[in-house]
């Protein structure tokens, strides 16, 4: 499958339904899903894919499948955009979940740069916003890496967000 965008150390490319056991794992993994509401099950992580999928095909965009260049290459987590409907009003998420071995190497870092210039460039996308957890603070570090800036915060669903934007 072609590559969506390539960086030094990654390639981003369309999730397969093959993508589904190293998906449903970090799924399904406590310490990788600890800033999310809760983990997924098997099902729960192939409906997603489906769903990026759908986006594919509708929008030309969604989550992507991130994998290493280098280091024997393989599923490193995910990065991408997505509609949002935050309190009314259309926005375009930019989202990264990169898997916890590569945690503390600058990948998600990579991986989100890269989406927000082909947000930009490929999709003419001027505006993106990220919902980060006030206290994840890696998260905020990546948001703030790619040059979003925290613009409020708010609540979704009984979670607390800090809203950053481009």
């Amino acid at each position: 499958m072609a590559a969506i965008a390539e960086t030094e150390r990654l390639r981003l490319r369309e999730f397969r339904p093959d993508d589904l056991d190293d998906l449903a794992r970090m799924f399904g993994d406590a310490d990788q899903m600890r800033f999310y509401p809760g983990l997924r099950t098997r099902p729960e992580a192939s409906a997603w894919i489906n769903r990026n999928l759908a986006l594919y095909r509708a929008r030309g965009y969604g989550f992507w499948c991130v994998e290493l260049t280098t280091d024997g290459g393989g599923f490193a987590g995910y990065c991408g955009i997505r509609p949002l409907d935050l309190h009314g009003t259309d926005e375009t998420e930019i989202g990264w979940h990169i898997k916890k071995t590569f945690w503390n190497h600058g990948l998600a870092s990579e991986a989100a740069g890269a989406v927000r210039e082909l947000a930009s460039t490929r999709f003419g996308l001027t505006r993106l916003v990220a919902l980060v957890y006030p206290e994840h603070s890696a998260s905020r570090r990546v948001a703030e890496k790619i040059g979003m800036r925290a613009a409020g915060s708010t609540v979704l669903e009984g979670d607390p967000y800090v809203i950053y934007v481009t």
